[in-house]
Protein backbone atom coordinates (compact mmCIF):
# COMPACT_ATOMS: atom_id res chain seq x y z
CA UNK A 1 0.00 0.00 0.00
CA UNK A 2 1.38 3.44 -0.90
CA UNK A 3 2.18 6.06 1.72
CA UNK A 4 -0.54 8.37 0.31
CA UNK A 5 -3.22 5.98 1.56
CA UNK A 6 -1.95 5.55 5.10
CA UNK A 7 -3.35 7.51 8.02
CA UNK A 8 -6.47 9.73 8.32
CA UNK A 9 -4.70 12.92 7.09
CA UNK A 10 -3.24 11.60 3.82
CA UNK A 11 -4.59 11.07 0.35
CA UNK A 12 -7.85 12.29 -1.21
CA UNK A 13 -9.99 10.37 1.27
CA UNK A 14 -9.39 13.01 3.95
CA UNK A 15 -11.17 15.70 1.89
CA UNK A 16 -14.19 13.66 0.86
CA UNK A 17 -16.23 14.02 4.09
CA UNK A 18 -15.09 17.61 4.76
CA UNK A 19 -16.16 19.33 1.52
CA UNK A 20 -19.88 18.54 1.84
CA UNK A 21 -19.76 19.69 5.45
CA UNK A 22 -18.25 23.05 4.44
CA UNK A 23 -20.87 23.45 1.70
CA UNK A 24 -23.71 22.87 4.13
CA UNK A 25 -22.21 25.35 6.58
CA UNK A 26 -21.93 28.09 3.94
CA UNK A 27 -25.53 27.47 2.81
CA UNK A 28 -26.80 27.61 6.38
CA UNK A 29 -25.04 30.91 7.01
CA UNK A 30 -26.30 32.46 3.77
CA UNK A 31 -29.98 31.45 4.15
CA UNK A 32 -32.39 33.63 6.14
CA UNK A 33 -33.79 32.22 9.35
CA UNK A 34 -36.96 30.35 8.44
CA UNK A 35 -38.23 30.63 12.01
CA UNK A 36 -38.15 34.42 11.83
CA UNK A 37 -40.09 34.45 8.55
CA UNK A 38 -43.40 33.11 9.87
CA UNK A 39 -45.88 35.26 11.76
CA UNK A 40 -47.37 38.75 11.62
CA UNK A 41 -45.78 41.73 9.84
CA UNK A 42 -46.66 45.35 9.21
CA UNK A 43 -46.17 46.86 5.75
CA UNK A 44 -44.77 50.38 5.73
CA UNK A 45 -44.01 53.09 3.18
CA UNK A 46 -40.69 54.69 4.09
CA UNK A 47 -39.41 57.89 2.48
CA UNK A 48 -36.02 57.65 4.16
CA UNK A 49 -36.40 60.76 6.31
CA UNK A 50 -37.92 59.34 9.49
CA UNK A 51 -41.38 59.50 7.93
CA UNK A 52 -43.32 56.22 7.74
CA UNK A 53 -46.88 55.31 6.83
CA UNK A 54 -48.30 51.89 7.71
CA UNK A 55 -50.23 50.72 4.65
CA UNK A 56 -51.16 47.16 5.55
CA UNK A 57 -50.41 43.85 7.20
CA UNK A 58 -48.84 40.59 6.08
CA UNK A 59 -49.44 37.20 7.69
CA UNK A 60 -47.07 34.40 6.72
CA UNK A 61 -48.50 30.98 7.54
CA UNK A 62 -46.20 28.66 5.64
CA UNK A 63 -43.10 28.87 3.49
CA UNK A 64 -42.91 27.21 0.09
CA UNK A 65 -46.64 26.46 -0.12
CA UNK A 66 -49.48 27.97 -2.13
CA UNK A 67 -51.68 30.40 -0.20
CA UNK A 68 -48.89 30.57 2.35
CA UNK A 69 -49.46 34.25 3.14
CA UNK A 70 -52.19 36.89 3.36
CA UNK A 71 -51.77 40.59 2.57
CA UNK A 72 -54.37 43.20 3.54
CA UNK A 73 -54.40 46.93 2.93
CA UNK A 74 -55.05 49.09 5.97
CA UNK A 75 -58.28 51.10 6.11
CA UNK A 76 -56.23 54.18 6.88
CA UNK A 77 -54.55 56.15 5.34
CA UNK A 78 -56.21 55.09 2.06
CA UNK A 79 -59.14 56.83 0.45
CA UNK A 80 -61.62 55.47 -2.09
CA UNK A 81 -61.47 56.92 -5.60
CA UNK A 82 -63.24 56.19 -8.87
CA UNK A 83 -60.68 56.72 -11.62
CA UNK A 84 -60.99 55.88 -15.33
CA UNK A 85 -64.23 54.03 -14.61
CA UNK A 86 -62.67 51.82 -11.93
CA UNK A 87 -62.51 51.93 -8.12
CA UNK A 88 -59.09 52.40 -6.52
CA UNK A 89 -57.76 52.80 -3.01
CA UNK A 90 -55.20 55.59 -2.98
CA UNK A 91 -52.87 57.24 -0.50
CA UNK A 92 -51.91 60.91 -0.85
CA UNK A 93 -48.85 62.86 0.19
CA UNK A 94 -49.09 66.58 -0.63
CA UNK A 95 -49.86 66.63 -4.39
CA UNK A 96 -48.68 63.07 -5.05
CA UNK A 97 -50.74 59.91 -4.93
CA UNK A 98 -50.15 56.15 -5.05
CA UNK A 99 -53.11 53.95 -5.94
CA UNK A 100 -53.08 50.24 -5.18
CA UNK A 101 -53.71 47.96 -8.15
CA UNK A 102 -55.10 44.61 -7.10
CA UNK A 103 -53.52 41.97 -9.32
CA UNK A 104 -56.51 40.55 -11.24
CA UNK A 105 -55.09 37.21 -12.36
CA UNK A 106 -53.88 33.95 -10.83
CA UNK A 107 -51.39 34.32 -8.00
CA UNK A 108 -50.18 31.29 -6.04
CA UNK A 109 -49.33 33.49 -3.03
CA UNK A 110 -46.31 31.38 -2.29
CA UNK A 111 -43.44 32.85 -0.33
CA UNK A 112 -39.94 31.39 -0.05
CA UNK A 113 -36.61 32.29 1.49
CA UNK A 114 -35.30 33.20 -1.97
CA UNK A 115 -38.44 34.11 -3.97
CA UNK A 116 -40.86 36.92 -3.06
CA UNK A 117 -42.29 37.53 -6.54
CA UNK A 118 -45.85 36.50 -5.70
CA UNK A 119 -45.88 39.04 -2.89
CA UNK A 120 -44.47 41.68 -5.26
CA UNK A 121 -47.56 41.19 -7.45
CA UNK A 122 -49.77 41.96 -4.44
CA UNK A 123 -47.95 45.28 -3.97
CA UNK A 124 -48.55 46.94 -7.35
CA UNK A 125 -49.30 50.67 -7.40
CA UNK A 126 -49.97 53.40 -9.94
CA UNK A 127 -48.58 56.89 -9.38
CA UNK A 128 -50.55 60.01 -10.24
CA UNK A 129 -50.85 63.62 -9.17
CA UNK A 130 -53.76 64.55 -6.95
CA UNK A 131 -55.09 66.91 -9.63
CA UNK A 132 -54.62 64.55 -12.59
CA UNK A 133 -57.70 63.35 -14.43
CA UNK A 134 -58.08 59.58 -14.47
CA UNK A 135 -55.24 57.14 -13.92
CA UNK A 136 -52.54 55.92 -16.30
CA UNK A 137 -51.23 52.34 -15.86
CA UNK A 138 -47.97 53.19 -17.61
CA UNK A 139 -47.12 55.09 -14.40
CA UNK A 140 -46.90 51.77 -12.58
CA UNK A 141 -44.80 51.21 -9.47
CA UNK A 142 -43.31 47.82 -8.65
CA UNK A 143 -41.43 46.99 -5.45
CA UNK A 144 -38.59 44.48 -5.78
CA UNK A 145 -38.43 42.64 -2.48
CA UNK A 146 -35.61 40.94 -0.63
CA UNK A 147 -35.11 39.49 2.83
CA UNK A 148 -32.95 41.57 5.14
CA UNK A 149 -32.49 39.74 8.43
CA UNK A 150 -36.05 39.10 9.72
CA UNK A 151 -37.62 41.87 7.61
CA UNK A 152 -38.41 42.38 3.93
CA UNK A 153 -37.18 45.46 2.08
CA UNK A 154 -38.64 46.68 -1.20
CA UNK A 155 -37.08 49.14 -3.66
CA UNK A 156 -39.47 51.00 -5.95
CA UNK A 157 -39.23 50.58 -9.73
CA UNK A 158 -41.15 52.28 -12.50
CA UNK A 159 -42.90 49.98 -14.96
CA UNK A 160 -45.74 49.99 -17.45
CA UNK A 161 -48.71 48.06 -16.05
CA UNK A 162 -50.74 48.42 -19.24
CA UNK A 163 -49.79 44.82 -20.06
CA UNK A 164 -52.17 43.72 -17.30
CA UNK A 165 -55.16 45.07 -19.24
CA UNK A 166 -55.32 41.68 -20.96
CA UNK A 167 -54.99 38.27 -19.27
CA UNK A 168 -51.57 36.64 -19.64
CA UNK A 169 -51.16 33.39 -21.53
CA UNK A 170 -52.25 30.27 -19.67
CA UNK A 171 -49.58 29.21 -17.21
CA UNK A 172 -47.80 32.59 -17.25
CA UNK A 173 -48.11 33.65 -13.62
CA UNK A 174 -45.55 36.47 -13.90
CA UNK A 175 -46.21 38.54 -17.04
CA UNK A 176 -44.22 41.61 -15.95
CA UNK A 177 -40.73 41.57 -17.47
CA UNK A 178 -37.61 42.34 -15.43
CA UNK A 179 -36.23 44.27 -18.41
CA UNK A 180 -39.10 46.78 -18.12
CA UNK A 181 -38.26 47.73 -14.51
CA UNK A 182 -36.55 51.10 -13.98
CA UNK A 183 -35.19 51.76 -10.45
CA UNK A 184 -36.51 54.89 -8.75
CA UNK A 185 -33.76 56.98 -7.20
CA UNK A 186 -34.32 57.31 -3.46
CA UNK A 187 -33.46 61.00 -3.76
CA UNK A 188 -36.06 61.62 -6.49
CA UNK A 189 -39.28 63.57 -6.06
CA UNK A 190 -41.22 60.30 -5.76
CA UNK A 191 -42.22 59.93 -2.14
CA UNK A 192 -42.02 56.56 -0.42
CA UNK A 193 -39.45 54.97 -2.77
CA UNK A 194 -38.87 52.25 -0.20
CA UNK A 195 -41.16 49.65 1.31
CA UNK A 196 -40.48 47.90 4.62
CA UNK A 197 -42.20 44.76 5.88
CA UNK A 198 -41.21 44.12 9.47
CA UNK A 199 -42.31 41.78 12.26
CA UNK A 200 -44.88 42.91 14.74
CA UNK A 201 -48.06 43.88 12.87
Amino acid sequence: MSQARKGPLRGPFFFTPILPTLGMLVAALAAPSLVAQSGEYEVVFDNGSDSEVVIGSLTIDALGKEDGYRFELADEPFGDYFLSMRPFRCISQEDKMLCHLSYPYENRRRIDADDLTDLEYDLLFIARSATEYGINPWNGRYFRLRWEDDSIVGEMHETDLEILAAPPDAGNLRPLADSDMIPVDASSSQWAPRLLIRPGA
